[in-house]
């Protein structure tokens, strides 16, 4: 009776199943796994190196993230006992959020931004997904440069977005092709 009432009130279940994985991206090997609180030093530690010093989402942020299983995914990879990235994606029926994403500074530019992303990307399309968007500080060509060359148009700016110094974001958005989805299958 319960799986006929979830049908009916979630015609469409997002799959967020996540197996842990081993691959090598510009000869760095990563261990890519579901991210969870024992995760949570390393992901502010990393946020904080990026961001010189400060941490945009609190530990508390992360967590309630974390946490929310049904529709939000977040990924870490791993090289060695390092965090070398994270990425974060909420998912509602059409659309795909990336909500976070870092790499460690040095690893830049290695390709695991792209490769982290493109896995949020193919999360989307796998349930059916029509688009995918981020905001990005209007500041940070280097972050909209690598979004672009993924798809990424811009869409609109958020006016005084961030709260800490209020910079604008711009929203940007990738529309899905549902052809390459059907291809895959």
């Amino acid at each position: 009776m319960l799986k006929k009432f979830n049908q009916l009130w979630h015609p469409q279940m997002l799959d967020l199943s996540f197996a842990p994985f081993t691959t090598t991206i510009g000869g760095h090997q990563l261990q890519i796994m579901r991210a969870d609180d024992d995760h949570l030093i390393d992901l502010l530690n990393l946020e904080s190196e990026v961001y010189s010093g400060s941490t945009p989402w609190s530990s508390f942020s992360f967590k309630r993230e974390l946490r929310k299983h049904r529709n939000s995914l977040y990924l870490v990879a791993y090289e060695g006992p390092s965090l070398a990235g994270f990425v974060g994606a909420r998912y509602n029926i059409g659309e795909g959020h990336i909500t976070n994403i870092a790499v460690k500074p040095r690893l830049q530019n290695c390709g695991i931004g792209a490769f982290l992303l493109n896995l949020m990307i193919d999360r989307a399309r796998l349930n059916d997904c029509c688009q995918v968007t981020l905001e990005v500080r209007v500041d940070n060509r280097r972050a909209q440069r690598l979004y672009r060359r993924i798809g990424f148009v811009p869409n609109f700016v958020r006016k005084d977005y961030y709260v800490t110094d209020h910079v604008d974001a711009l929203d940007m958005v990738l529309k899905l092709d549902q052809k390459k989805k059907e291809a895959a299958d």
